[in-house]
């Protein structure tokens, strides 16, 4: 008699204690917004407590690294000033993004960056006809004179072509085909890699 009945508290116990894992688990989701563990009840002999086993989350992917040109104005805004930097990116895909990102800061104050004022909101390239699509969204301060952006246009130009992939660079902005970026330079609808 008293071995089933310390078997029946045994299951007893066993069963109350996944339940309140289980319970926690769920509040523990709710609550932080997570995404669901899933957890385990392992059979055990009466009288000892169970362990859960919470199933293992993704691996991340992982970064990819590569070392680039990337161009800026001298601080006279008369000349571009080349520099080798490593960019960082997770898909191959990424890395025109990336490149184009790169541009956007210097760490050496006599290369003065272009596009610290601007977003990419896109950079895909359609491999079949090496056309890389770049969209762009200027910030109030983007504005330069005709020096300006005309090293603008040629930071972007060698960094696209740097890619040997790339044969056209469509530039929009703001999602749209424009005659000028800022209103100096005809802007030529693609640019085709130079010869």
């Amino acid at each position: 008699m008293t071995q089933t009945r310390r078997f029946i508290q045994g299951a007893l116990i066993v069963s109350a204690i996944t339940l309140s894992i289980t319970a926690c688990g769920q509040k523990n989701q709710l609550v932080n917004g997570n995404a669901p563990q899933t957890t385990v009840p392992i059979t055990t002999p009466a009288g000892e407590s169970p362990l859960p086993t919470v199933a293992a989350s993704p691996t991340p992917e992982p970064v990819l690294h590569k070392t680039i040109k990337a161009y800026y104005s001298d601080q006279d805004e008369m000349k571009l000033v080349e520099k080798d930097v490593t960019i960082s990116y997770k898909k191959e895909a990424d890395v025109y993004e990336a490149a184009l990102n790169a541009l956007k800061k210097s760490d050496d104050p006599k290369a003065i960056p272009l596009f610290d004022d601007l977003k990419f909101t896109s950079a895909a390239l359609d491999k079949a006809k090496g056309e890389l699509k770049v969209d762009l969204a200027f910030g109030p301060k983007t504005q330069l004179g005709a020096p300006g952006e005309e090293l603008f246009l040629e930071a972007l130009k060698k960094t696209a072509f740097q890619f040997p992939e790339v044969k056209a660079l469509y530039i929009l902005k703001d999602g749209k085909q424009v005659d000028s970026l800022m209103g100096h330079i005809e802007l030529p609808y693609p640019i085709k890699r130079p010869n």
